[in-house]
């Protein structure tokens, strides 16, 4: 990725990007913070616009990290010893690629309307198993439908989990933007995902594709390009098991990654990913082999438990749900959305059960579940053999 340091626009979205990816690291790991934190930028932009920047990443970084953070944006002179040329093809869309059951899904029903559309892989220099992934659906899918990938390096992911990867990826897709003269992004990831709930008081969410995280490096893209970027979500009002009932190919569920990790060099079985992702495939195939580990068949496995008893209060008594657990549903209007989720996860486990593939443990929910929405589930299970339709005009709003 030498490339990205000889070009001005490139290099000042690739050390804002990095530099906020990094940051998270130095916070968890408890490491002393520079006050102020600088970043170098080597486009010319206005007082006003960099102020702007630096408020944007202070607020994410206090949403996301509850650290408060003082950032500085210091021009600088991009030094090179080789001239930058761009010899990628112009498109008008690119369409962010990670190798999961969504983003294989979002590319293949991307070029069905915009048939330049070209994915953006950002590869971790560390996750060598999902890159060899990503090489596999690259020759085996892709490249048969004539979609063009490009890979970018970014940071090695370390130990644990990182919420701001969601931020690097929008800015490389920014990146990638410029590159191929694009003014889309596209972000195909499920509405479950996207406003992911807490289950507990202390439970730990993804930021990935939170509207914050999005809006925020959409505005940021935009100020440095000095031009409007389309941010399209064509799956935020779509529940996993909506998505995988529109997946083009069977063979992508057993085949891509939604895990949030590359550990194991397959889905976990444990993770929420896994979760949703499993509820899908129970509800349109019931394949589940392709998991390391069944969550169904785990007693009184905690996040299933936390799960369901969340699906089961929030149709029945969404009175006694806590605040923490339906602020981010409400805040953003989400709540017929996540009626569905709770109904396919009960459809799920209405079929694990006809199958004798569901522990006991979560039969007496199940049932108590049946007595009273039995035939609301019984709806459900009809709406979803209907095509669900993906809403490629749905955009992320610009913050001012």
């Amino acid at each position: 990725m030498k490339f990205m340091l000889r070009e001005n626009t490139i290099a000042s979205i690739y050390h804002i990007a990095n530099t906020i990816f990094m940051l998270e690291k130095k916070i968890k790991n408890n490491e002393k913070i520079p006050n102020p934190i600088k970043i170098n930028l080597y486009v010319k932009i206005s007082e006003k616009e960099k102020e702007k920047i630096c408020k944007l990443l202070n607020n994410l970084i206090l949403d996301v990290l509850y650290h408060n953070s003082n950032f500085v944006l210091e021009e600088k002179e991009l030094k090179v010893t080789k001239p930058f040329e761009n010899k990628e093809v112009k498109s008008s869309v690119i369409c962010l690629f990670s190798g999961g059951i969504d983003s294989t899904t979002g590319i293949l029903l991307s070029k069905n309307i915009f048939p330049d559309v070209v994915g953006a892989f950002i590869a971790h220099q560390d996750m060598t198993r999902t890159t060899e992934l990503i090489k596999k659906i690259n020759k085996n899918i892709l490249s048969k439908k004539e979609i063009m990938l490009k890979k970018y390096l970014a940071p090695a992911m370390g130990l644990g989990y990182s919420q701001t990867r969601g931020f690097l990826y929008l800015l490389y897709g920014g990146i990638s933007a410029h590159l191929h003269s694009a003014n889309k992004i596209i972000i195909s990831e499920c509405g479950a995902t996207m406003y992911q709930p807490k289950f507990s008081p202390l439970d730990t969410i993804t930021y990935t594709t939170h509207p914050t995280v999005l809006q925020t490096a959409k505005k940021i893209i935009e100020i440095i390009l000095k031009k409007n970027i389309q941010v399209i979500t064509p799956f935020e009002n779509l529940t996993k098991t909506e998505v995988m009932q529109i997946t083009p190919q069977e063979d992508l569920f057993s085949n891509t990654h939604s895990c949030i990790t590359s550990r194991w060099g397959k889905n976990c079985g444990k993770c929420y990913a896994c979760l949703t992702r499993m509820i899908g495939s129970v509800n349109i195939n019931g394949e589940l082999d392709y998991f390391k580990e069944n969550i169904f068949e785990m007693p009184n496995n905690e996040n299933l438990s936390a799960f369901l008893r969340f699906c089961y209060d929030y149709i029945l008594n969404q009175d006694e749900v806590d605040y923490w657990s339906l602020r981010t549903i409400k805040y953003y209007h989400k709540e017929d959305l996540f009626k569905r989720v709770c109904f396919d996860a009960f459809l799920a486990l209405r079929k694990l059960k006809s199958m004798n593939c569901l522990d006991s443990s979560y039969e007496q929910i199940l049932n108590d579940f049946e007595e009273k929405k039995s035939s609301e589930l019984d709806i459900r299970l009809k709406e979803l053999k209907k095509i669900s339709i993906p809403n490629f005009n749905k955009k992320v709003i610009s913050i001012e």
